[in-house]
């Protein structure tokens, strides 16, 4: 199980963020309590940390479902009269953990239970982004996604979870809170798990690269039964086809790049700056030769135009742009 931090248990940081989330998943969770609900994680960086902590408990405890059902429906033993209580201090702060967790766990089972339970399959709702342009999409339950270039993405709400599907694609994530039904996404040949967080999630030519930025999101890569959790500042990498995903640390922002009209690469072959190009702007951009193709690029992109972009990549790489009748061409100096 997680531990907590010493320093989230001070001054009741610990127990307010427990309260605020047992308090979003409630179903008469208004818009004034999210906003006072962000103002409160604005207010000091120690109560995102905590709520950060409180979700990874609540991961944890998700994965210990069975677990935790089978022990609610054991009959508990009469307690010993001749056992002498623990020491104030401590039981007090065990009381506050166990309440805090036990708030979390009396939701999971209602969770478990209800899960047990048939839902109705609900309708498909298809949104595109055609090349060229980008899309911002307020989903039904308040969560935001942000559709980049030439991009699908399927979603289908339904009592016991929330499913999309993103497949040659790229989409940036602000989900809601809903512990009692999961955000699940279908990527490649993985599987994404998200109870509320913010997050960008690209598929490409058979890869998967998932970023976040606040909060856990639980990834299923492949297959297997390995079940991977990213936290806030980590990518994750995974090609379709392997049982293999490598996390990473990283600056989360510069994945989200692209919804301010940038395009960050570090070390990334030319050939994927084409093809995110041909994506942005909607005219092909290929590349001469593979040995152009494998030119390694580090930079930013403002993508406020093809030719200006196209300008600044001849500046920053070993390359020219030659316009041709079906598009542009890049060749290497």
């Amino acid at each position: 199980m997680t531990r907590t931090p010493q320093h989230l248990d001070d001054d009741g940081v610990a127990e307010a963020a427990a309260a605020w989330f047992v308090r979003l998943q409630a179903p008469d969770a208004a818009p004034q309590d999210w906003q006072a609900f962000e103002a409160w994680l604005q207010a000091a960086p120690v109560h995102a940390r905590a709520y950060e902590h409180i979700e990874a408990i609540w991961v944890e405890l998700d994965d210990q479902a069975p677990a935790i059902a089978a022990v609610l429906d054991t009959p508990r033993p009469a307690p010993r009269r001749d056992r002498r209580p623990a020491p104030r201090q401590a039981a007090v702060r065990r009381a506050r953990w166990l309440g805090i967790g036990g708030a979390i766990a009396a939701g999971l089972a209602v969770a478990v239970f209800i899960a047990e339970r048939p839902a109705p399959v609900a309708p498909a709702t298809i949104y595109a982004a055609a090349p060229g342009q980008t899309r911002t999409i307020r989903l039904a339950d308040g969560s935001q996604v942000r559709l980049n270039a030439a991009s699908t993405l399927k979603v289908s709400f339904a009592r016991d979870a929330r499913r999309v599907e993103l497949a040659d694609a790229e989409a940036a994530f602000d989900v809601t809170h809903d512990a009692e039904r999961p955000f699940l996404i279908t990527v490649g040949d993985s599987q994404v798990r998200v109870v509320g967080t913010e997050f960008d999630l690209r598929h490409r030519a058979g890869a998967t690269q998932l970023t976040v930025r606040r909060g856990v999101v639980e990834v299923r890569p492949g297959a297997g039964d390995q079940v991977v959790k990213v936290a806030a500042g980590q990518q994750l990498a995974h090609e379709d086809g392997s049982h293999v995903a490598v996390v990473t640390p990283v600056n989360a922002d510069d994945a989200f790049a692209w919804t301010q009209g940038q395009l960050i690469y570090r070390d990334r072959p030319l050939s994927e700056v084409a093809a995110d190009l041909t994506r942005r702007f909607g005219r092909p951009v290929s590349i001469a030769d593979a040995r152009t193709a494998a030119i390694r690029f580090t930079g930013v992109l403002v993508t406020d135009s093809e030719p200006a972009v196209l300008r600044r990549l001849e500046s920053f790489a070993p390359v020219r742009a030659e316009q041709t009748a079906g598009g542009v061409v890049l060749r290497g100096r």
